[in-house]
């Protein structure tokens, strides 16, 4: 979530307001890139800083990446924010912060009625943090990716952020939730949350259950962490708002759903991007179980092992995607067998082949001369020749063809 920036400006900033920044930046050890800060006396001006054009008041603030590695680790007094009391939005991010001053920390901060978007990426805050934040009720969107989480993490005080939309972990070594009420299912009881973020961390199957209690869930990011095997998609059924799955990086098998499954008729999207490491070639089992996402839009099969025993037994499975309009296959080893499945996919109007190699695949290819939707073919850094050209002429749709790099 990124605020409109069309009022972040004001004729002079309050003598209360221009005090604090000054003290923000001696806190910061007065870093490079704020050595601008007090040349002019209107602190709205004031690089990072956004004020609202008719109360003068900041209302957002971006410090990100602000101080040098060699000014050290910094332990953040957050009472030098609370003088802000319009402010919206403030990004920390990239300042090798280690955590906060004692009872100094983001609870001093829940009297800012109107903060809605807080960024601490790229820092070096532990699980203690999380306890500083459940004050914060009035806040959409939080950031603590690349930070030093690990381990199980307490839910208890982010469930108290009942306004949260927008969740981003990722890039923490987490392996699960847990709260003072138990473990298991509907830990995380976010009810207007659309957004998590984990990727990547160390969360396997067993997270999914924790997952039940978020409503108003529309898209997970879950790509390269240690789900393998079968995915049991039963365990987010409640999610039946769910639109969009990232998994890639994941060494998935199939999806298990069971018959009386309610969601997922809204998911759109799924990337299993790059889940083929250590050799092993895409399971047939998962290709197959994607019919169980009839209204698939968009799928992700990029960087992956395609090659296999397939013949003719996706044709069906694949034929049955009647909604699927974008096929990734970038960076991908693709058979024969494989892309003669890909020329039943007549609904596909974007397909991306960029990366792969073609050659030995030219006699199943004739396929995709049946693409009568096709617009967009990308074949950048292919290998293909004069005989696959030929195909490509037959498909009249085309609006664009890529072949940069060829």
């Amino acid at each position: 979530m990124v605020l409109s920036e069309s009022w972040w400006s004001c004729h002079g900033c309050l003598d209360e307001e221009r005090s604090a920044l000054l003290r923000i930046q001696s806190s910061f050890n007065y870093p490079i890139f704020l050595q601008s800060w007090g040349e002019v006396a209107d602190c709205c001006s004031w690089e990072g800083v956004g004020c609202n054009f008719t109360t003068g008041r900041v209302v957002y603030l971006d410090l990100s990446g602000i101080r040098e590695e060699g000014l050290g680790d910094l332990y953040l007094n957050v009472s030098l924010f609370r003088p802000f009391q319009e402010l919206q939005s403030l990004h920390l991010s990239g300042n090798f912060i280690v955590g906060c001053v004692e009872n100094e920390g983001f609870e001093r901060l829940s009297g800012l009625d109107s903060l809605v978007e807080l960024y601490l990426d790229e820092n070096k805050f532990d699980n203690n943090i999380l306890s500083s934040l459940g004050g914060l009720s009035s806040l959409i969107s939080l950031s603590l990716s690349g930070n030093q989480l690990k381990g199980a993490i307490s839910v208890d005080e982010l469930n108290n952020l009942t306004s949260l939309q927008w969740l981003e972990f990722g890039g923490n070594e987490i392996e699960s939730f847990k709260s003072i009420h138990g473990t298991g299912y509907d830990l995380l009881r976010l009810r207007n949350l659309e957004y998590l973020g984990l990727n990547p961390n160390h969360f396997n199957d067993s997270t999914l259950s924790s997952l039940k209690g978020l409503s108003s869930f529309k898209y997970l990011n879950i790509a390269y962490n240690q789900l393998k095997g079968s995915f049991n998609v039963t365990e987010l059924d409640a999610l039946i708002n769910l639109e969009s799955l990232d998994l890639a990086g994941n060494e998935i098998d199939k999806f298990v759903l069971s018959k009386d499954t309610r969601g997922f008729g809204n998911v759109s999207f799924i990337s299993l991007s790059n889940s083929t490491s250590n050799g092993r070639a895409l399971p047939f089992t998962l290709l197959q179980s994607l019919t169980k996402f009839p209204n698939l839009r968009t799928l992700y099969l990029d960087e992956n092992n395609l090659e296999g025993s397939f013949g003719t037994t996706l044709d069906k499975d694949f034929s049955s995607l009647k909604n699927l309009k974008k096929l990734d296959l970038s960076s991908s080893t693709v058979d024969n067998s494989f892309l003669q499945t890909v020329g039943k996919i007549t609904t596909l109007k974007s397909l991306s082949l960029h990366g792969c190699r073609l050659n030995d695949s030219i006699p199943k290819a004739q396929d995709l001369a049946y693409l009568k939707n096709l617009e967009e073919l990308y074949m950048g850094s292919s290998t293909v020749d004069n005989s696959f050209m030929q195909i490509v002429r037959k498909i009249t749709t085309l609006k664009i063809l890529s072949l940069n790099g060829c």
